[in-house]
């Protein structure tokens, strides 16, 4: 198993963030992400997934997902797969922890990929296409707007205001680093390190 190389298979919301470790050298992997989209499609997703992982068999996939499609606990019970842990994006990125209080506060949670697409976000996947049933779904359900700033860019504050207005309701900038997920990604690749000792 030494001369398997391993591939991040990420969500395409965590590739700025990837790509950023990778260029201040903490991430050593080929990387692969697919569209963020995707996991509005469940089944959709574990094709794609299945297609990535069939076409380098010889591969150790890291799989920076949370429990967006079915039979992701299945796929990383493989020898050759190892899942960061977490539920969705926002726990792998801001650890449980945060993430339970953020919940717990009712806040709908913004990360920077899905931010700068958020029009698409809102009108095309979830049908949010009025501005009153917009607010009003917001009203209802959310009592907090935070836009997560993982320092990989400039705080888009035009595009945070333009959320803001369309939802009537203001939006917090809550500043992290990238520890956690980092950390996430260290303790995922331990299960190669592990076995890589057992094979010798």
């Amino acid at each position: 198993m030494t001369d398997k190389k391993i591939t991040c298979l990420a969500c395409g919301v965590f590739r700025m963030e990837i790509e950023a470790l990778s260029r201040q050298d903490k991430l050593d992997c080929n990387i692969i992400t697919l569209e963020s989209m995707l996991h509005m499609k469940p089944a959709r997703l574990e094709e794609e997934m299945g297609r990535v992982m069939e076409a380098g068999p010889n591969d150790k996939f890291l799989v920076l997902y949370g429990d967006c499609q079915p039979r992701m606990h299945e796929m990383q019970a493989r020898e050759n797969v190892s899942k960061v842990t977490g539920i969705n994006c926002c726990d792998i990125l801001l650890g449980r922890e945060a993430y339970r209080n953020l919940q717990k506060d009712q806040a709908f949670i913004f990360l920077p990929e899905w931010t700068l697409r958020w029009r698409e976000v809102f009108t095309n996947e979830l049908g949010f296409e009025n501005q009153e049933v917009a607010q009003a779904f917001m009203r209802e359900h959310r009592k907090r707007l935070v836009y997560v700033d993982t320092g990989v860019m400039p705080v888009p504050d035009k595009t945070i205001q333009d959320i803001s207005e369309f939802f009537g309701m203001p939006v917090e900038i809550l500043h992290i680093s990238l520890d956690i997920l980092l950390q996430g990604i260290n303790n995922a690749l331990r299960k190669f390190a592990r076995h890589d000792q057992n094979d010798k």
